[in-house]
């Protein structure tokens, strides 16, 4: 009983840390060179896709001293269809994101994305946009690749790249 009490006294600790807060949604290991080699563009059915990543460190929500050498890690992704011009008409619609890859000198960090976590975006027609959430030893102003993983209206997997992207800090 002890320790069932003590368990539900650390589960708010760990959420505010990022760690138990982080989406039950698992994706396979991927080697950084099959990561690398994913495409920055791709077309589906006619239809040019790219990502983009804006990664950033969040300190904010971490008050406990045992986790502050582990800032919280974000990911925000978009998936975008430039050329489709109306939301009604967008392939996008039937589209998840599922995982969501950083690759950085340091090595690879993943997650998967919840479905919660996958909304059209509000201000352009043809977009998806997702986030992913963890802990990452990743210093703010690294350099880093972003791969999205995501399921067409099919079911189909394919794997798409942002390559210009820095880690930021948010506090």
């Amino acid at each position: 009983m002890k320790h069932s009490a003590l368990a539900l006294l650390l589960t708010p600790l760990l959420w505010a840390c990022g760690s138990a807060g982080s989406p039950a949604v698992q994706v396979p290991e991927v080697s950084a060179g099959e990561l690398l080699s994913a495409p920055t563009h791709l077309v589906l059915d006619g239809v040019d896709l790219h990502a983009e990543a804006q990664p950033y460190l969040n300190e904010i929500g971490c008050a406990s001293s045992g986790c502050a050498h582990l800032p919280n890690f974000v990911v925000p992704v978009k998936l975008l269809a430039p050329s489709v011009r109306a939301a009604k008409n967008s392939p996008l619609n039937t589209f998840r994101v599922t995982g969501v890859y950083v690759v950085t000198e340091g090595g690879v960090w993943r997650s998967g994305v919840a479905a919660s976590d996958n909304r059209r975006c509000a201000s352009v027609a043809a977009c998806l946009q997702a986030v992913s959430r963890g802990n990452a030893s990743v210093a703010s102003g690294t350099p880093a690749q972003v791969v999205l993983t995501f399921l067409d209206g099919a079911g189909k997997a394919h794997m798409l790249r942002d390559d210009d992207v820095w880690v930021r800090r948010l506090s």
